[in-house]
């Protein structure tokens, strides 16, 4: 599997846990968690996405990619 999959993957993984530990302590209706739990998702994503193009920009990550 090439490092672009594992990275890709780890960032869906780290942003599903984030959400589902934002989300839990909520104390709402299963459909507002529902869509909690998707922003809270999309929001790290974004997040851990803003944080590796800003790496791979300034050359950080020469080495794994």
């Amino acid at each position: 599997m090439s490092s672009t999959v594992i990275a890709i993957l780890s960032v869906v993984f780290i942003s599903s846990i984030t959400g589902w530990l934002f989300n839990r302590s909520k104390k709402v209706e299963k459909p507002v968690k529902v869509m909690l739990f998707v922003l809270y998702f999309w929001v790290s994503f974004f997040v851990q996405l803003v944080a590796f193009a800003m790496f791979y920009h300034f050359g950080l990550l020469n080495d794994y990619f």
